[in-house]
């Protein structure tokens, strides 16, 4: 297949680049627990910190001729210590906790920083929201794991000085052998159901990675549509659309049943929280599909040696976006972030590379004779007589793009793609 002017540091590869090494490895897990009195305490103290924080940062600037925190601002490389000094060491959290809870706040400013300063998302927010509830945060050296025979497994979380230690049940399933492993632990409230996030960091020796670049292109309807050089492999995405529909309906329909019932009334906290448990396992299908798909492309890519995996990049595709009421809905449902760092996090622990670049024009160039026309249905028709499917086009160019060599001609005729679709499952009688 003719490949056009493609730079020689994607044909030959570097072997340094292929050998095994070891790396890093995030995963998270969550888990469901049984609710204790303190928890509220614990994350009202938390957003406590949040807003101290922001106060702080107001007299930070004006200390330094600044009016207003939140419009023209400087945060000079002693502002965190300095806050750190600063903060009410009082509250029932352990230090690590309020430490983090202000690691957090700097991030955010940093984000906001950046964002203001790129134009990432038009008119950015800045961290100055006083919230009355947080998510707390446990590092690894406050949290302790006991297993015994008379009051089975337990987790041990460190509170401020002078308060007893938070202890938490954990369910006989969970596995105490890569308890070693837990960096961090966050008490979350999701919609009536209290949970502990934990978040695993393994080192691990990555597997080599072939030098093969696999094209993709992210879509709403098909989830991500790949050309690898040689063939185009569709990931169906109605199951997952279909979803979203459902979560859209039972939204609706709660939201007009509740809306005929007094606030914070029995019947109303009932109704809320049925809706959102339903919307929680509705959520969890569409989490569990994306995973589905994203393992089966990636174990597609190993299957194939790819090395380099290049995705379009999709920042702002939701701004100033006006094709009417359904359509502005699915745009704004569509997952791609979400997508992307799932692709990301899998492709990390089989050694290969994300890289985004720019898609203008891929999903309207044709790949034969390199001549623009925006499609208008799912097939890509051109005047020279190539058609294919749109989005098997747009990976097409992604790839030829990120080799350098978008317009140069792929091929003359292209074998149909392949498909890979979700099936709903059905319930047994």
């Amino acid at each position: 297949m003719p490949q056009g002017n493609v730079p020689a540091s994607h044909l030959t590869g570097d072997k340094s680049a292929i050998c095994d090494k070891s790396m890093r490895l995030t995963r998270a897990k969550k888990l469901k627990i049984e609710r204790q009195d303190i928890f509220s305490e614990i994350n009202a103290a938390s957003a406590d910190v949040w807003r101290e924080c922001c106060d702080l940062m107001d007299r930070y600037q004006w200390q330094r001729g600044y009016g207003h925190a939140h419009m023209d601002f400087y945060i000079g490389e002693d502002c965190e210590g300095w806050m750190d000094k600063q903060l009410n060491k009082s509250q029932p959290l352990h230090s690590q906790s309020i430490q983090a809870v202000r690691a957090s706040y700097f991030k955010s400013w940093r984000s906001y920083s950046v964002l203001k300063k790129t134009g990432g998302i038009k008119n950015p927010k800045p961290p100055n929201k006083r919230k009355q509830y947080r998510t707390t945060q446990w590092k690894k050296s406050a949290i302790t794991f006991i297993e015994s025979g008379l009051f089975g497994k337990r987790v041990i979380l460190s509170m401020g000085r002078g308060r007893s230690r938070l202890d938490i049940k954990l369910p006989k399933s969970f596995d105490m052998s890569t308890s070693h492993l837990i960096a961090t632990i966050e008490l979350v409230y999701d919609y009536g159901q209290w949970e502990l996030h934990f978040t695993y960091v393994e080192t691990i020796v990555s597997p080599a990675s072939g030098n093969g670049i696999m094209g993709v292109d992210i879509g709403e309807v098909h989830p991500m549509v790949c050309f690898d050089g040689q063939g185009v492999l569709i990931f169906n995405g109605r199951y997952i659309r279909s979803l979203y529909r459902l979560r859209n309906k039972v939204l609706a329909e709660f939201s007009h049943t509740i809306s005929g019932c007094e606030r914070h009334s029995k019947r109303w906290w009932k109704l809320t929280r049925r809706k959102w448990k339903r919307i929680r396992r509705i959520d969890n299908q569409i989490r569990d599909c994306l995973h589905k798909h994203t393992r089966k492309f990636l174990d597609q890519c190993k299957l194939k040696g790819i090395g380099t995996i290049v995705v379009g990049d999709l920042t702002g595709i939701r701004d100033n976006i006006g094709y009417g009421k359904k359509a502005n809905q699915k745009l704004h449902q569509w997952p791609f972030a979400k997508l992307i760092a799932m692709i990301t996090d899998k492709a990390k622990a089989l050694g290969i590379k994300v890289k985004s670049i720019n898609e203008a024009y891929t999903s309207q160039t044709c790949p034969k004779c390199s001549n623009r026309k925006k499609p208008t249905h799912r097939e890509y028709k051109c005047k020279c007589g190539f058609a294919y499917h749109r989005d098997g086009v747009g990976a097409i160019n992604i790839r030829q793009k990120y080799l350098g060599c978008l317009g140069v001609p792929v091929v003359a005729d292209m074998a149909p793609p392949l498909g890979f679709r979700l099936e709903a499952p059905v319930a047994l009688a």
